[in-house]
């Protein structure tokens, strides 16, 4: 966001020394300079840009490196020429370099290095001022010379206002941010009422009525994730983070690029040692509480770390999460007979099971995914019936067979608990 033009500070007089003549003289040179540089912005833009690259790492690491980076230098170095050709557009630039130290601000781009890149452009504009004016001749060359205090002066007083307007705005973007961390905590924790929503929906840029989905990302059973190991998501999907103790909790607003929840669950990575519960989509800012703790349970589903559950891809296996004495016991009820083999044999066994469901009961793809004959497959597949007294042919013994299936891995995963 653009701030007004801040006022204009003095211009410090360039003390040359020449007559008045001679002081006219070097300003013409100075503005013929200006003008040959400006109509060659674009390539002298991208060598700056190359150069403030190669000088400060900040504008080299993904993570860092400003958006437009080009497109706004060449911007700059348009206003800072117009300023020097015409000095009647100094405020013109001046309310540009503002905005482009603002926009850094809000882009959490660090000061020192923005202060960096603002001598190293200065200097590769000087130089290519200096070109331009012996490109006049012997006379060019001594009155660019002349101008050097005055061009000086302007680059640095540039660099004050690009300093003070990101300043201002690092206040602001504390404010707004602090401001949207509260909004988000209390939506997350349903602690929003309905006269709150929009008050919230303001505070995060987010309409009260859309697409949304929440994942929340955690460690195992007793580990806590560290604020510093974010999960990431591309540029393209738009989500609100926050942490509360022991994980991280990220709302998406999948209107943003007309994602669905496949593109975000595809999209999101979580550091190792960690998984990921995604709730289904709801309609309404109001309701992201509800669907924070349903990505909770959708976690209690994940068996395995890196894990990306997906409560609607799962919803037998997350009433079975709901309550985990309950999947202990249909676990025991349906597969209590693989207790009278090896642990062994039983573990192959609930594999080839998983892989048949996974394959829609196709035994050839299954076998594939096994790396095993089809011959095999079904031979484990009767010593599954035997053993459980469950037949695959039948469809409600296997509807039994894929809820034990999961509690088996629930229960394994986190363990029982008493009933509430």
């Amino acid at each position: 966001m653009a701030s007004p033009a801040p006022t204009r500070p003095m211009r410090t007089a360039s003390t040359t020394g020449a007559s008045g003549a001679s002081g006219r003289e070097h300003h013409d040179v100075l503005r013929a300079a200006a003008l040959q540089v400006r109509g060659q912005v674009g390539p002298v833009a991208a060598h700056i840009v190359e150069r403030i690259r190669d000088r400060h790492p900040a504008y080299r690491e993904p993570a860092l490196a400003p958006s437009g980076l080009l497109e706004e230098t060449e911007g700059s170095v348009a206003a800072v020429l117009d300023s020097l050709a015409d000095p009647g557009r100094s405020a013109v630039s001046a309310e540009y370099l503002s905005w482009v130290g603002e926009r850094r601000a809000w882009q959490d781009f660090p000061l020192e290095p923005m202060m960096g890149a603002c001598r190293t452009a200065g200097d590769a504009l000087w130089l290519a001022l200096v070109r331009a004016g012996e490109g006049q001749g012997p006379a060019g060359t001594r009155l660019i010379a002349r101008a050097a205090a005055e061009v000086w002066d302007l680059f640095e007083r540039d660099s004050r206002l690009m300093a003070d307007a990101y300043l201002r705005a690092r206040g602001e973007v504390t404010f707004h941010r602090q401001r949207g961390r509260r909004a988000l905590e209390g939506l997350l924790a349903g602690r929003v009422d309905a006269t709150g929503i929009a008050e919230a929906a303001d505070a995060l840029g987010l309409p009260e009525h859309g697409r949304f989905a929440v994942a929340v990302v955690r460690g195992a059973a007793g580990t806590s994730l560290p604020v510093v190991r974010q999960s990431t998501v591309p540029a393209r999907v738009r989500v609100h983070r926050a942490f509360p103790i022991g994980g991280e909790v990220l709302l998406a607003d999948l209107d943003v690029g007309d994602l669905t929840l496949g593109d975000f669950a595809a999209a999101l990575q979580v550091p190792a040692g960690t998984r990921a519960g995604l709730s289904p989509e709801v309609d309404r800012l109001g309701a992201v509480g509800h669907a924070r703790e349903l990505a909770e349970l959708a976690l209690r589903t994940c068996t395995r770390d890196g894990e990306v559950a997906v409560l609607d891809r799962r919803y037998p296996a997350g009433l079975l999460a709901r309550r985990p004495d309950v999947a202990s016991e249909v676990a025991v009820a349906v597969l209590g007979g693989l207790r009278e083999v090896e642990a062994a044999e039983a573990g192959v066994l609930l594999e080839t099971l998983e892989a048949w469901l996974e394959a829609g009961g196709s035994v050839e793809k299954a076998s594939a995914a096994l790396f095993c004959h089809a011959n095999t497959v079904r031979r484990r597949l009767r010593r599954l019936d035997e053993l459980t007294g469950r037949s695959v042919a039948r469809p409600r013994d296997v509807v039994h067979l894929a809820l034990a299936l999961d509690a088996e891995r629930i229960s394994a995963a986190h363990g029982p608990r008493p009933p509430r």
